[in-house]
């Protein structure tokens, strides 16, 4: 793949002068009106997702837009300049504003600005990112569950143009009775209802790991059944995990195996992608930024590694990592959450909508986002957790937690 140096890009920005002024950030919040929940998996609930914003304001009265409340101690970009973004190590929302107003000064979309060439690709596929809400058991209203309630959710993606989906495995395995083999049945069944070219994807269970036994039980099942790709099943934890890994990778040779979405910089990724562990990357721009996403990029790149980023929180997320998808070679597809959240389509005033499971990116200079006059009000912050044991199990949710570091204390000891 043709790759692209950070001087390459510093010579492609060059530099305008402008200062920051002015620094606002806010959190936001999405609560469902009639006390439902936007998450049902694993051992847990959720009954919000938070998200939130940063605006940046320059003496030229251009303002950025980024994801996610940064907390309040960001004055020392006062009067710095955002053309020096590639030198200031920002990450996450700061970073992203900071794309940008460069894009708003230079006429240029940021994607344009992160291609090789100077024209990026303006049709993002996307992935519908859910099975959140699906339960092992009857919840009492009437409504499918199980297997039933999984195929549904599938046939309504499918309905809406979408050719992908990825699901998590329902909410409590031991409560529930379920084992791989048993997960394996509702992948046949599943795979069966949507046909035999629909993409699927399988991701780690809800709040808890899946162990490496149970990972080669179910491996050579959903390759039998042509998933597309296998979600990080047990976690990030580090270059111990990678013969594990390699062995879970022979038992499903047609199923790529995904992952990264917790890393929070490029050299925390390179020994993933060097040691081809990871067929895409799925780093996220809301924590790390465009800069450094950029950066990651260019090593997956340069190793014939896919970039898909993860994208869970709100629009503005959709905003920032289908840019960088479409400015970097590596670029293959974005994830697009439906799960139940207003901020997917109510928090801005255009927001990316995906049409068969395309995103089309518009001319706009910058990013092109700008939020809902009423954004503020109409997802006012919520405090206190939003995760909270699920009362028809309470007792799972602490069983899961020691399990998930039960597997990281494996691999950190070895």
């Amino acid at each position: 793949m043709p790759q692209h140096s950070i001087d390459d890009l510093r010579a492609r920005i060059g530099r305008r002068d402008l200062r920051i002024t002015e620094i606002h950030a806010e959190s936001l919040s999405y609560q469902p009106t009639d006390g439902s929940s936007v998450h049902i998996c694993g051992p847990v609930v959720l009954s919000r997702m938070d998200a939130g914003y940063v605006k940046i304001r320059t003496d030229q009265g251009i303002e950025g837009l980024g994801p996610a409340a940064i907390g309040k101690h960001h004055d020392q970009l006062l009067g710095r300049n955002p053309f020096d973004v590639l030198d200031m190590n920002l990450r996450g929302g700061l970073d992203v504003a900071c794309w940008d107003i460069i894009g708003q000064a230079l006429d240029t979309p940021v994607c344009d600005l992160l291609a090789v060439d100077g024209v990026a690709r303006r049709l993002i596929p996307v992935y519908a990112s859910g099975g959140v809400m699906w339960t092992y058991y009857d919840r009492g209203d009437g409504q499918a569950f199980g297997v039933d309630q999984l195929i549904e959710e599938a046939l309504d993606y499918q309905r809406q143009g979408f050719t992908v989906f990825k699901w998590r495995p329902g909410t409590d395995w031991e409560e529930a009775g379920i084992t791989p083999a048993k997960l394996g049945e509702i992948c046949r069944q599943l795979r069966g209802a949507v046909g035999p070219d629909f993409g699927l994807g399988l991701e780690k269970k809800g709040y808890d790991s899946w162990t490496l036994d149970e990972c080669l039980e179910i491996a050579p099942i959903i390759d039998e059944l042509d998933f597309l790709f296998f979600e990080q099943p047990m976690g990030d934890e580090g270059p111990a995990q990678f013969g594990d890994y390699r062995r879970l990778k022979q038992l499903m040779p047609r199923v790529m195996l995904w992952g990264g979405e917790r890393f929070r910089c490029a050299e925390e990724a390179r020994p993933w992608i060097e040691a081809g562990i990871y067929d895409a990357v799925q780093a996220d721009c809301v924590h790390l930024g465009i800069t450094e996403n950029w950066r990651l990029a260019q090593i997956a790149g340069a190793h014939g590694i896919r970039t898909v980023p993860h994208n869970w929180q709100s629009s503005l997320g959709t905003v920032c990592n289908s840019h960088l998808v479409a400015g970097v070679a590596s670029g293959h597809m974005c994830e697009f959450f439906m799960y139940p959240n207003d901020m997917r389509y109510d928090l801005l005033q255009a927001p990316p909508r995906p049409h068969n499971g395309v995103l089309t990116l518009a001319e706009t200079p910058g990013l092109g986002a700008r939020l809902l006059d009423d954004a503020g009000d109409r997802f006012a912050a919520i405090e206190g957790s939003a995760v909270t044991a699920n009362p028809r199990f309470p007792q799972a949710w602490e069983r899961a937690r020691r399990r998930e570091a039960e597997v990281a204390a494996a691999y950190a000891a070895t």
